[in-house]
């Protein structure tokens, strides 16, 4: 655990870039630019803003010890009870002459708690080696990447069922899971024994609720797993992706067995694992005799921040075009990052399959904006030709036809600097070293392979003569330490990778 200090000082570490890596991990790559007053200021710790990934919310935080070594932590904000966050993280300084001489500290799967917010090396490096290893510049600053991948959140809660009152002793009553946070929003299971009344489908059967308690401005998609029971008497409902509504409500799934069959002396254990939880917009846009000089914003992020999406069906197929009305509200000098989908929903009430709506080509999408930029809108391309569109319009008349989309937010960021600055060559710089060494390395495994191809080749030959290449006469014998291929001849491509 990190010791007591003063209140940290946020603007000691700055985070200046971000990069998501398209990856089955769901990397992200964050890089802080650490102020000299790191190594000068010892009676602060230096404490980044709060940044988001894996929809939980996390800090870095540089500590001295001694005033000789440096530490570093991250830190989960968002901790609560019963809930686990496991990931990969990576800590890198970045050396300013080769990226060989970075210097890293990383650990998998670790766990982070609300017993255990913060994890990392107490005792990473000498404050002095920042200098004489060429990691700071002359201002005494640095930059530090911090690599996240693989995120998991679990919540996992015993639940003691009681009977219902008034004669049902045999029946279960319903109940609730004290609440957990994941993706800026807080959640609890709800059991349901005896079903929902209003669930025409499954309305006698044992249901099971993923409620949604707070930030009713949006609908959120939703990717989980819930585990009921343990040992051999278990229920596992898969991986679920669903829409919960403005409401908070969602159409959880129903049991196989009763709820009773899983129960061990009276408790239900529950286990969850949450994937994402995505706000979502969804927007109505005209497709034809629209007011090309009308923007008004149709639709809202998280944070409140306003977007006009449109369509356009002059080509083959749709396109759909969306442009950030609040450019003023970025903060001079920084950049936002924000990244999204976009589906077209199909005109259908039928709960699962708005579930399914059709995704646009190329997605995620994601753009840069800064306070003094002009947007010029993110073009995004569908595979839905314009004579199929009549089936998805909302209107079937032909002078007010429309069409209903959703933008699924995904990233949200806050950049320090909007300009290109020194800092980023450190990157360039390291991206290029990069590439001169996997091409040496390609060269050198190309140059081993002609030699192997060379040896394969006088084995065939010696076989192919009957006779080992021990008892061969000197005059057969292979002396040549390389062979060539005749003139005309090429070796086989190789596919590096």
């Amino acid at each position: 655990m990190l010791p007591q200090r003063v209140k940290p000082d946020a603007s000691m570490a700055l985070l200046y870039r971000f990069t998501r890596a398209k990856d089955r991990a769901g990397t992200g790559i964050f890089t802080f630019i650490v102020t000299r007053s790191v190594t000068r200021d010892f009676h602060r710790d230096a404490t980044t803003k709060e940044f988001t990934f894996g929809y939980h919310r996390w800090v870095v935080s540089f500590n001295r010890s001694d005033s000789k070594m440096l530490g570093v932590h991250l830190i989960l904000r968002n901790a609560s009870a019963g809930t686990r966050c496991y990931v990969d993280y990576t800590f890198s300084l970045l050396n300013r002459e080769h990226f060989s001489k970075n210097e890293i500290f990383f650990e998998k799967q670790c766990r982070f708690n609300a017993d255990q917010p913060a994890q990392g090396p107490a005792k990473w490096i000498l404050m002095s080696e920042l200098h004489s290893r060429k990691f700071s510049d002359e201002n005494g600053e640095f930059l530090m990447d911090l690599t996240m991948s693989n995120p998991l959140t679990v919540y996992e809660v015993d639940v003691r069922m009681s009977h219902l009152p008034f004669g049902h002793h045999h029946k279960l009553s319903n109940a609730e899971t004290p609440y957990f946070a994941f993706g800026g929003f807080e959640w609890n299971i709800g059991i349901h024994p005896q079903g929902i009344p209003e669930d025409q489908e499954t309305s006698n059967r044992p249901k099971i609720l993923l409620n949604r308690l707070t930030g009713f401005d949006h609908a959120v998609r939703v990717q989980y797993r819930i585990v009921l029971g343990d040992a051999d008497r278990v229920f596992d409902s898969g991986v679920l992706c669903q829409i919960s509504d403005v409401t908070g409500k969602i159409r959880g799934f129903p049991l196989k067995c009763g709820i009773a069959d899983l129960l061990h002396r009276g408790i239900l254990r529950i286990y969850v694992e949450m994937m994402f939880a995505n706000a979502i917009s969804e927007v109505l846009i005209p497709l034809q005799n629209r007011d090309p000089s009308d923007t008004t914003p149709n639709c809202y992020d998280r944070e409140k921040h306003a977007w006009l999406a449109e369509g356009d069906i002059e080509g083959e197929c749709l396109k759909l075009k969306l442009f950030c009305s609040d450019l003023h509200h970025v903060p001079r000098n920084h950049l936002r990052y924000v990244s999204w989908n976009a589906y077209v929903v199909r005109n259908e009430s039928n709960e699962a399959t708005k579930e399914k709506n059709m995704i646009v080509l190329n997605a995620p999408h994601w753009n840069y904006y800064i306070q003094e930029g002009v947007d010029m809108g993110i073009v995004m391309e569908t595979d839905i030709p314009v004579s199929v569109v009549d089936d998805l319009t909302n209107n079937c008349k032909e002078t007010n036809k429309s069409v209903t989309i959703e933008i699924e937010w995904l990233d949200s960021l806050l950049l320090f600097s909007a300009i290109y600055h020194k800092y980023d060559d450190i990157r360039r710089l390291h991206c290029h070293q990069m590439k001169r060494e996997i091409m040496a390395l390609q060269a050198e495994n190309y140059s081993l392979e002609r030699q192997l191809f060379s040896y394969q080749k006088s084995i065939s030959i010696v076989n192919s003569r009957g006779q080992p290449p021990e008892v061969l006469p000197q005059e057969d014998a292979v002396e040549e330490p390389f062979r060539t291929l005749p003139q005309g001849e090429n070796f086989p491509e190789v596919k590096y990778i």
